[in-house]
């Protein structure tokens, strides 16, 4: 069994038709606002892009000993996989919490909340893991995945490969720094975007999966 071919090929069907997006421009960037990624989650949509991130992990040669996710957005996706993979699931966080034994931070800035972004990690339980993954919900500037890959390597663990939803490849921005060349995956590469949210997707992991399951 492996992820849902015909959930993967809806989820397709909504970027490139639109379907729950809206674009809104923000400071001079345009910010998609897509209802069934970032508000809410059917759960066959949950669970199928999940097995899809655990399939390519696996796929690809990756054996991490944990899955990391960022608060709050790609945390549910993070989830999912680390179920999908039965590995450990590690959060890291926006906000310092009193339970931490020893916090490590990093300072960054978040374009689509607008505003100056810290990252807080517990190191005494990300130090457990060796290898980790991460998985987040989408890539436009590069900055939060490039914190997180800090702020774990604080920690003394190594990022084997980071794992998005959607790469928003038309902000021009460039790929994190901090993931080696080669180690960055997204499902879906968004190539363009029109003004009333029609995706272009030509590229991406899923993409590739769906080749593969109509190839037979």
């Amino acid at each position: 069994m492996g992820p849902n071919s015909e959930t993967v090929s809806n989820i397709l069907w909504n970027l490139r038709r639109g379907s729950g997006i809206k674009v809104k421009d923000v400071g001079g960037e345009s910010i998609l606002r897509i209802e069934w990624l970032n508000l809410y989650n059917h759960p066959d949509v949950l669970g199928s892009l999940g097995e899809l991130f655990a399939h390519w992990i696996v796929r690809l040669g990756y054996k991490p000993d944990a899955v990391v996710s960022i608060e709050t957005s790609g945390a549910k996706y993070g989830v999912s996989t680390s179920l999908s993979l039965g590995v450990p699931y590690v959060s890291l966080y926006k906000g310092d919490k009193l339970i931490f034994d020893d916090p490590v931070s990093v300072e960054s800035r978040s374009v689509t909340e607008s505003r100056p972004l810290k990252l807080f990690g517990d190191k005494s339980i990300i130090s457990r893991f060796r290898k980790v993954v991460i998985v987040d919900d989408i890539r436009r500037t590069s900055h939060t995945i490039d914190s997180a890959v800090e702020v774990i390597e604080k920690c003394g663990s190594s990022v084997e490969a980071c794992f998005v939803v959607l790469d928003f490849k038309f902000a021009g921005h460039p790929y994190p720094r901090r993931i080696r060349g080669g180690a960055f995956h997204s499902l879906f590469e968004v190539s363009s975007i029109s003004r009333t949210g029609e995706c272009e997707v030509k590229d991406g992991l899923a993409v590739r999966y769906l080749e593969q399951v109509q190839a037979g």
